[in-house]
């Protein structure tokens, strides 16, 4: 653009220049000795004609480029952080057994069916229900479990980046099984570890995931340890309202949304006990986000809760199961919670949010365990899974009525 304009601010000073002297000759013809001269000049204007035109279209050119609009820049991506989450990852000897290959254990067929809706979300939560002790500890089921660390690194390879240690089974082996737990998620694994702690230090250390430019904090607790003791305070974050304040208002500070998990409620209840309404409500009124509930091996409702400053606050209450060995047939209907945060001028909110109902199968002889969406199971499954013989029936429609009923609204069911 500066070259064009330097070269037509020549042309015109070399235009004025010529007409100049062409004015002199005219205005003074007396010292024109040669009449020839006045043919020359003639040339010199024929000459000048494709100056003329050219200095015109590039004035013309210049004019239309300076009333032409910029492009607009184009308009950024929303933002969108994706979030799935799933519930008690309850591996009872058969499970084990069945996963057991010549060289160890390979627990990635159970997932195989849903890995694709894990792998695909931003966070994706689970809550391991059993230590991952190590070698030291020989693999054991109900009610003192020990899982081969495969385990952990089945769910890891299937997408889960944020796992909860924190319930009811986490002290089953004791402090150095804790210890091993921690290390091997730590050492072993991009995931997330929550809920446990092998020092103060660590107790007091808010976990955070940065996603986009926005941290999350991830806070976890359980409701006991099924009576086996801490040899150290920190090893395990039980729920106590004055320590989870305390923690909820440092994550505050640090990040731009608080997640917290909780162990909690009562075994085979459809609906929430009144000391997890009462929880929930006081962690909303404390401003959290989203709270992820599990441990009644049942689904349980999802629900909105205001809390006392206006924020509002999504609560799971159960998700039910993910992986078991259990023997009812409600205990196999199953939920993936899913979200987004989008980005508003308050900051991220919680967007289509919902419940994905999931089916753990399994057939006689305690063989082909996997666990499906509901949207992909079918009848003919439902005939096979071993459930027929210990509660009857097991069927499509038992599932989805469940679901529904549960659920209501935020039942994300396409059948």
């Amino acid at each position: 653009m500066i070259k064009v304009l330097k070269k037509t601010a020549f042309r015109l000073m070399l235009l004025c220049c010529i007409v100049e002297a062409g004015c002199i000759i005219t205005e003074s013809p007396a010292v024109i000795e040669n009449p020839a001269s006045f043919s020359q000049l003639g040339e010199v204007n024929e000459g000048l004609q494709p100056v003329f035109v050219q200095i015109q279209e590039e004035q013309s050119a210049l004019a239309k480029e300076a009333n032409t609009e910029p492009e607009p820049e184009p308009e950024p991506e929303p933002l969108h952080i994706t979030l799935v989450a799933v519930g008690d990852n309850l591996l009872h000897m058969p499970i084990v057994s069945w996963c057991r290959t010549a060289d160890g254990y390979d627990f990635t067929p159970l997932y195989k069916e849903v890995e694709k809706l894990i792998a695909a979300s931003d966070f994706a939560f689970v809550n391991q229900e059993s230590p991952l002790g190590g070698s030291a500890f020989a693999p054991s089921g109900y009610p003192m479990f020990n899982s081969p660390q495969q385990a952990g690194l089945a769910l890891a390879a299937t997408g889960f980046n944020i796992v909860n240690q924190a319930n009811n089974h986490g002290l089953d082996k004791g402090a150095k099984a804790v210890k091993a737990t921690a290390d091997f998620w730590q050492e072993e694994t991009d995931t997330l570890c929550l809920g446990i702690n092998r020092s103060q230090e660590e107790r007091d250390t808010i976990r955070i995931i940065e996603k986009q430019g926005y941290r999350f904090a991830w806070l976890a607790y359980s409701y006991g340890t099924n009576g086996m003791p801490m040899a150290q305070n920190y090893l395990m974050n039980l729920i106590d309202k004055q320590a989870m304040a305390k923690d909820v208002q440092k994550a505050q500070e640090l990040a731009d949304t608080v997640i917290v998990s909780l162990h909690w409620g009562n075994e085979y209840q459809f609906e929430p006990s009144v000391e997890q309404r009462e929880l929930a409500q006081y962690l909303a009124d404390l401003g959290v986000a989203l709270i992820i509930g599990h441990h009644p091996h049942v689904i349980q409702p999802l629900e909105w809760l205001m809390g006392k400053e206006g924020h509002r606050t999504l609560v799971m209450f159960s998700l039910g199961n993910f992986i078991s060995n259990q023997d009812r047939r409600d205990r196999m209907l199953e939920g993936m919670l899913s979200l987004e945060f989008i980005e508003e001028k308050s900051g991220l909110v919680i967007d289509k949010c919902g419940v994905i109902p999931l089916v753990m199968h399994y057939e006689r002889g305690y063989i082909n365990y996997c666990v499906y969406p509901l949207d992909a199971y079918s009848d003919d499954l439902a005939k096979r899974h071993y459930i027929n013989q210990l509660d009857k029936p097991v069927s499509l429609e038992f599932f989805v009525e469940l679901a529904k009923k549960i659920w209501g609204e935020f039942c994300l069911l396409h059948s």
